[in-house]
């Protein structure tokens, strides 16, 4: 009986440290972004083209940014890497509003995502007044709301107007929202 027992302990004992090698992603240590990618910007200016529906690259810009608070439909399916077609709209919408401002960004900094990243609320210059892009994501029902409890330093209600704007969009079935709801 106490070699059953003693034999028992160790399975649990062994069993422990295997679970704590196999930590989820989530529970790592986050990447030291700045060491990698130089010192976090306050703000970035600049020509910038839409990678995906949430993710901007830019003429002079080292890291991608992410625009603050919306998810987009991946571009790229998993496994076979293929683009989907919700995807392909969320790209094709952002580079859209791109191109109605010239490409010409106004992007103000919040912090680093776990890719290094930076993360920002991103404006275009578009007739007649700045267009927030992560709002129109939003708005066209071609994002939702991603981590929106964080809050910004500099708009304290950005997550309540963003939520606004989804909750419109999914009522109205704009966008992507019919294929997310499951209808046809």
């Amino acid at each position: 009986m106490k070699a059953l027992l003693l034999a028992l302990l160790l399975l649990a004992v062994a069993g422990t440290a295997q679970a704590q090698q196999r930590r989820p992603p989530e529970a790592e240590k986050p990447p030291d972004c700045a060491a990698t990618m130089g010192a976090l910007p306050k703000d970035w200016t600049g020509e910038a083209y839409a990678i995906d529906g949430n993710t901007l690259g830019g003429t002079g810009l080292k890291p991608q940014l992410r625009l603050w608070g919306v998810q987009a439909a991946e571009l790229r399916g998993k496994p076979n890497g293929e683009e989907t077609v919700a995807g392909m709209r969320a790209r094709a919408a952002l580079e859209d509003v791109l191109d109605k401002g010239g490409h010409k960004v106004k992007c103000r900094v919040a912090r680093w995502n776990r890719e290094c990243r930076v993360v920002a609320q991103c404006t275009v210059d578009a007739a007649p007044a700045p267009l927030d892009l992560g709002g129109y994501m939003l708005a066209s029902g071609l994002a939702y709301g991603f981590h929106l409890e964080e809050g910004l330093p500099w708009e304290q209600r950005a997550g309540q107007r963003y939520a606004g704007a989804e909750a419109e969009a999914r009522k109205a079935k704009r966008g992507l929202w019919p294929v997310w709801l499951g209808e046809k």
